[in-house]
């Protein structure tokens, strides 16, 4: 069996969200992380632009559903390589890498330091792709001092500045106070994708299924061919059926 797919998949809470994204391709939105590096704790914390994708295969993704929804949309990694997607880089807060990534983020705080703007960019970018291994996680039903983030095999799809066209980095405190002003300035950052990318279509309920089809019938009739149309609606499942079978 294997231990992560050939596809990227990328799981939601609603209905209608899943739809908007195979209608529009995927949003940008800010993210908040909590960056815990060496034994005090110390580290970065801060909002970046990204969403995320894992490669649990289906069968061990039970635990993947209480936390991050139970709807979901699956693309080749293929797609994933086009687009920059990346695994993200887990970190235990006492490694080397960890002090390392430390000693950077210090160096780029330092207003003395001989860094340029461009070393002190693609520092954040490091620190984006980066997730410790374990800690904290109240999401969804799950609710763990202990969760281990490296069961997720999470990937990222961190959007650059010059693609945003705003604030790569956002302090906690202020993207708390207004969440919504900052994910509005990225809202027209998009990332696409063509029939013949999706892997999957997971819906919730079986009972799901006819009104997922009538919806790709409607949205996809123009974007690809009878023939691509019928291979994309061959690719639905629902989190019910994954539950039951695998």
């Amino acid at each position: 069996m294997a231990i992560s797919t050939n596809s990227i998949i990328h799981y939601t809470s609603t209905f209608d969200v899943l739809k908007l994204i195979l209608k529009e391709g995927f949003k940008i939105k800010y993210c908040l992380e909590s960056l815990k590096l060496g034994a005090t704790g110390d580290g970065s914390n801060a909002a970046h632009p990204m969403i995320s994708f894992c490669d649990i295969p289906l069968s061990d993704a039970e635990r993947h559903f209480d936390a991050y929804g139970r709807y979901g949309i699956g693309l080749t990694k293929k797609w994933a390589m086009k687009n920059g997607v990346n695994p993200v880089l887990y970190i235990d807060k006492n490694s080397l890498i960890a002090k390392s990534i430390y000693e950077l983020i210090k160096a780029r705080r330092d207003k003395a330091s001989n860094l340029t703007d461009e070393q002190k960019s693609r520092i954040l970018e490091i620190k984006s792709y980066a997730k410790n291994y374990a800690g904290e996680l109240k999401r969804g039903g799950i609710n763990k001092s202990d969760y281990r983030f490296y069961d997720e095999r999470e990937w990222r799809l961190v959007a650059p500045k010059d693609k945003i066209k705003a604030s790569f980095s956002v302090l906690p405190s202020e993207y708390l106070a207004d969440k919504d002003k900052y994910n509005n300035n990225i809202s027209s950052c998009r990332f696409t994708f063509n029939p013949n990318d999706i892997s999957y279509i997971i819906v919730d309920k079986t009972s799901e299924i006819p009104d997922m089809v009538n919806f790709l019938r409607n949205e996809y009739r123009k974007k690809c061919t009878a023939e691509e149309l019928d291979v994309l609606l061959s690719k639905i499942c629902s989190t019910e059926q994954i539950i039951a079978d695998y």
